[in-house]
């Protein structure tokens, strides 16, 4: 079932809305340039630092981060942990980001990575990257890896990749979001939108409360060693007063083998839990009840449409758990019926969940223009009116930034290399390149 549309023509208007008054470029366009670039301003904390601390945060600050993988011990302030009974200050591993209006742009989902190395397990004292009510946040292709203890075998300590509180407008595009339990833990009070991403753990790795939408991502169980114990992939504690939690829209689940047959859906945790899977190719089947319990939670709404298994084929729906116990420990009949119907799946369209905003518009890609190259080295192109910049790439790799339809070519450039271009929608981040020109052109 789809439930996006992607017109090229709103996109274009939406583009000239957002794309506010700057410099315009020698042909009239509205432009915009990063404001830090990784590791050429400084690394990628110092570059957090800088969108805290501009003076200016209405306007839209864009970080860029060069291929490469970024280890980071946080910020380092001294923060207070309960560990064992005992009250422990110890650094702080995480990276906070506070103002609004920022993006932060990776090269690349797989070859852009922030990791951190937490020492102590919890969801107060692990992130990578908190995001503390900085409203409008854009993240696209980058890594977040919580590793907990530079233990890639770790199985189910709470260490988290992303955190998010209080912010509204998120959108995440192409990010990889890995750890084992509580990989992302969700915006309290707020709204996100992710598309094509990817997020890895094995217990209740997707937490937290707010209006969070995952379309088109791909969710990864991991193994649980020697344990034996099954994964769960969410624990929504949706505010009660929401009429959308999580919304999962054409996902694929993969991973573990060890998790046939055996991992849950969700579980809930607290508030009034909401949680809908619709269209999910799922590799391996989840358990045949699909959810789980926890603290004597009855969720509001656990329910899927048209879950399906490798082959596409319908997955059965007559063994969903359909009976909770609530804290009192008495078992409690659901009041919905676990299998949406396709009227109210329709209800979970991006524009019904999120009326107004339309985040899969705005996270749209700008199409590349094709290149050609003169014999004197320059590189030129029609120019692109939704781009707001132009990256260059040489053998594939961001070398340069351009607001202008042409490029060229430094002396001294190697024989052979190839040239292409990616353009920037608004937010900074970057579509996919262009056809290829070689230098120099004889």
């Amino acid at each position: 079932m789809i439930f996006r549309l992607i017109l090229t023509n709103l996109m274009v208007c939406l583009m000239a809305v957002v794309c506010m008054a700057q410099k315009p470029d020698s042909l009239g366009r509205i432009r915009y340039k990063y404001d830090f670039i990784v590791p050429r301003d400084g690394s990628y904390v110092q570059a957090i630092h800088a969108a805290n601390n501009r003076p200016d945060k209405s306007k839209r600050f864009r970080i860029f981060l060069h291929s490469s993988m970024y280890r980071t011990r946080g910020e380092g302030n001294m923060i207070k942990i309960e560990e064992n009974g005992k009250t422990l200050e110890v650094p702080s591993p995480m990276t906070v980001l506070r103002a609004p209006n920022t993006s932060i742009i990776g090269e690349g989902m797989k070859n852009t990575q922030i990791e951190s190395e937490p020492q102590h397990e919890g969801i107060a004292c692990t992130s990578t990257l908190f995001v503390d009510h900085a409203d409008s946040t854009y993240i696209q292709d980058i890594w977040l890896w919580s590793n907990y203890r530079n233990d890639f075998n770790a199985h189910a300590n709470r260490s988290v990749a992303l955190n998010e509180k209080g912010c509204k407008g998120n959108i995440l595009k192409n990010v990889w979001l890995m750890s084992t339990q509580d990989t992302y833990y969700t915006n309290d009070g707020g709204t996100t939108y992710l598309e094509d991403c990817m997020i890895g753990g094995t217990v209740d790795f997707i937490c937290g409360g707010g209006t969070v939408y995952f379309n088109n991502c791909d969710i990864e169980l991991r193994p649980r060693g020697t344990t034996g114990n099954r994964d769960v992939i969410c624990a929504p504690a949706t505010e009660a007063q929401r009429e959308y939690g999580y919304v999962f829209n054409s996902c694929r689940i993969f991973g573990s083998q060890e998790q046939n047959g055996r991992f849950m859906l969700g579980r809930p945790w607290k508030n009034a839990p909401r949680a809908v899977w619709l269209g999910t190719v799922m590799d391996m089947a989840p358990s045949p009840l699909a959810w789980d319990e926890m603290h004597g939670m009855v969720p509001r709404l656990f329910a899927e449409y048209e879950s399906m298994d490798k082959e596409f084929q319908l997955l059965p729906m007559e063994g969903r758990k359909k009976v909770f116990k609530n804290k009192d420990n008495v078992d409690t009949p659901i009041n919905y019926n676990p299998e949406l119907g396709v009227s109210e799946a329709e209800r979970y369209d991006v524009d019904r969940v999120f009326p107004g905003w339309h985040p899969d518009m705005r996270a749209a890609q700008v199409l590349p223009p094709e290149l050609k190259i003169r014999n004197r080295g320059e590189i030129y192109w029609e120019d692109v009116p939704e781009a707001c910049l132009y990256a260059i790439c040489k053998n594939r790799d961001v070398v340069a930034f351009t607001t202008e339809p042409r490029y060229v070519v430094p002396k001294g450039t190697s024989e052979g290399s190839c040239f292409s271009v990616r353009c920037a929608n608004y937010y900074g981040g970057l579509g996919e390149r262009s056809n290829e020109v070689v230098y120099p052109n004889r």
